[in-house]
């Protein structure tokens, strides 16, 4: 995204706030974008979609604190969403017990008072009914949980073309689980939304 998206954004989630509140105030703007596969993980398509995965939320959260003048940097936890302890519907569990759906998971670490703390925005706020694990209220400096179970973590200066080399690796029929399920996903947490 160009600065003056970004300045845009921020005006309007965060105008006049103090740094510190608008470090707290952008991390709640994004994680309560909705989760959901859109087929992009642009961050200018997840703000006008006002939908996303983990990838472009925080490509997103990533642009607008560097714009603050934050040190951010990305990282990758391999999870397994089959590892996630939510009640999916029998479309979903299906998935999920016929394969394992390996996931590369982006998130930020951003540099607080000298300290790389962990900052995850990937699941909004109304999904916590269902048991995700949504990151609320927040300090600005302490550290938050993953949004994940992770089996390896590691930084990397580039995580969405990392994950998007990564899925390419997969096998092809993983490559399809993989897409089935977070469509599935994203239907499922639509409509749990709205209930």
């Amino acid at each position: 995204m160009d600065s003056k998206l970004r300045e845009k954004i921020i005006n309007k989630w965060a105008n006049d706030l103090p740094l510190n509140e608008k470090i707290i105030k952008l991390f709640e703007k994004v994680r309560d974008i909705p989760y959901g596969d859109i087929g992009s993980r642009n961050p200018k398509d997840v703000y006008e979609n006002n939908k996303g995965t983990c990838s472009g939320k925080h490509e997103l959260l990533k642009e607008l604190y560097e714009e603050l003048g934050i040190k951010v940097k990305g990282f990758i936890a391999i999870h397994k969403f089959n590892d996630l302890k939510i009640d999916f519907p029998p479309g979903i569990k299906e998935i999920l017990d016929r394969t394992e759906i390996i996931d590369p998971h982006n998130f930020l670490k951003i540099l607080v008072d000298g300290k790389w703390i962990i900052v995850d925005a990937t699941w909004d706020k109304p999904l916590k009914k269902l048991g995700f694990v949504v990151n609320e209220n927040w300090d600005g400096k302490s550290e938050m949980k993953t949004c994940v179970v992770p089996l390896e973590i590691f930084e990397s200066k580039n995580p969405i073309e990392w994950k998007k080399q990564r899925i390419q690796e997969l096998p092809e029929q993983i490559q399809k689980d993989r897409k089935l399920f977070l469509k599935k996903l994203t239907e499922f947490l639509d409509k749990t939304r709205k209930l």
